[in-house]
């Protein structure tokens, strides 16, 4: 009985050791007391992050080798609200890479609703009704039924590249000014396209 427990363990250790990594996570940089814990796991890039305040937060991350075969790099994050104060909206902003076409999702605790959402190649946003006072998770970081994760596109990266996501919960002003901007993009490629 024992060697067939020794042989499970053994095929899960391989199986576990096969699945393709997650790039190097090089730390966060925070303020006003947020924290962060890394939860990733094989090629999910998995976060928990606890927000005392509405300064954003900032991943870092270099990509191996590993990451460029098999299983696609994702992002996902649990994002916990302690502060006290509504949130209305989130944004998640790439620097030195892009989301692939095929979008992820954000979804709440259930205490408020995603009113809206969209997304671009370095940025994705999401807006709440009412305010959020609680959680909300971006990408599918509780391998929930109908979210996603936000999966990263490699094309033209290479081992050593870094970049960063970065968690924002801006203010409605800084809110409003970001989708007018993607709004303005977004009518200058379509005029390009025409």
């Amino acid at each position: 009985m024992k060697l067939h427990h020794i042989a499970l363990a053994i095929m899960a250790a391989a199986t576990v050791g096969s699945q393709a990594q997650a790039a190097v996570f090089n730390g966060a940089t925070t303020a006003g007391g947020n924290t962060v814990f890394e939860q990733t796991l094989g090629s999910d890039l998995s976060f928990d992050l606890d927000l005392l305040s509405k300064a954003p937060v900032t991943l870092n991350f270099t990509l191996e080798s590993s990451d460029f075969s098999g299983d696609a790099l994702t992002f996902s994050a649990l994002v916990r609200n302690l502060t006290g104060l509504g949130f209305g909206n989130v944004s998640v902003t790439l620097s030195g890479i892009t989301f692939a076409s095929n979008g992820g999702t954000f979804a709440t605790d259930g205490f408020a609703a995603v009113s809206a959402s969209g997304s671009s190649a370095t940025q994705a946003w999401a807006t709440f009704t009412p305010d959020l006072t609680s959680e909300f998770y971006v990408g599918n970081p509780l391998g929930k039924a109908g979210q996603a994760n936000w999966t990263l596109n490699l094309d033209g990266l290479h081992a050593g590249n870094q970049f960063s996501v970065t968690v924002a919960v801006p203010e409605a002003e800084t809110y409003a000014m970001v989708v007018a901007g993607l709004a303005v993009m977004g009518l200058a490629v379509r005029r390009r396209k025409a």
